[in-house]
């Protein structure tokens, strides 16, 4: 349930804070209202979804994207305790001063085993869904389960047909699933029931899904690093910018106004406003002319 929470007017103007793309940065406010008062939370992309983003056009894969990047940027510690995950916010205390907190049913962080935070050169490479946090696991708190395999009847001898129309599959459908790391995404169905309205249960089908998944995760993760390299790259250039600026303070600012660092920015509009006057007392002379 949410819950209401106080935000600091020091967050707006935090150097830290701009590095974070805009998305991850609401998902991070959003996450404190969805938190309990110690800060932890139930690491399920579908409940943060339902709490932070419940009318926009954010995906379950974009939810996934922000926790990732806040986890990357140790804004938030991502763990399991007793095969279920949670989340917690870092430094909750600094953020939130609660009253009277409602204790915590949430193990806290300290007590559990931290998840792996994927570095850019891990995303680029990719990582295997259990040790991975952008697999499709980390949507819920518990791995969905295994597809049943059919054994067949040696006395049917349906099972033995279904058996060798599975195993013709799969020799097929492997020859489709293209690895992870390639620009084309690969199909989630196998051959045999690629245009079929209602598939039946396909060994060969859900490991295409599997590969599927993995690869749509591993390339919001690749752009997600991307993004926030070029986040981390702007700030760079803010941070030279304003170094090598002779008219603006530590924070980039000339007074109440933000510097372009141009030496030459007043003295252009100070002619440029030269201009408008002459041609203002132009044109009012020339109405007062043809006036009289």
């Amino acid at each position: 349930m949410p819950r209401i929470r106080t935000i600091k007017p020091s967050f707006f103007r935090s150097e830290d804070v701009s590095t974070l793309p805009f998305r991850a940065r609401l998902t991070w406010i959003g996450l404190w209202t969805h938190c309990d008062d110690a800060g932890r939370t139930k690491d399920n992309a579908r409940l943060i979804k339902g709490d932070i983003w419940p009318l926009d056009d954010v995906s379950l894969a974009d939810i996934e994207e922000d926790l990732e990047t806040l986890a990357a940027h140790e804004r938030i510690v991502r763990y399991r305790v007793g095969g279920r995950r949670y989340l917690e916010i870092v430094n909750w205390s600094d953020h939130q001063s609660i009253q009277k907190p409602t204790p915590s049913k949430i193990p806290p962080a300290s007590e559990g085993t931290p998840l792996p935070v994927p570095s850019p050169d891990s995303r680029a490479t990719g990582l295997s869904p259990e040790k991975s946090p952008g697999s499709p696991q980390t949507a819920g708190s518990e791995a969905p389960p295994s597809l049943q395999q059919d054994s067949g009847s040696p006395t049917t001898g349906k099972g033995r047909e279904r058996k060798g129309r599975e195993g013709g599959a799969r020799a097929r459908g492997s020859a489709r699933e293209a690895p992870p790391d390639t620009d084309q995404r690969p199909p989630d169905r196998c051959i045999d029931h690629e245009h079929d309205p209602d598939p039946p249960p396909c060994g060969v089908c859900a490991r295409a899904r599997e590969a599927a998944q993995r690869w749509d995760q591993q390339a919001s993760s690749r752009g997600a690093a991307r993004r926030t390299e070029q986040q981390r790259a702007r700030a760079a250039d803010r941070e030279r910018a304003i170094a090598n600026c002779d008219l603006c303070d530590a924070n980039g600012y000339v007074g109440t106004r933000l510097c372009h660092h141009d030496p030459e920015a007043a003295e252009r509009a100070a002619r440029g406003m030269e201009l408008v006057r002459a041609a203002l007392k132009t044109s009012t002379t020339t109405a007062r002319s043809d006036q009289q």
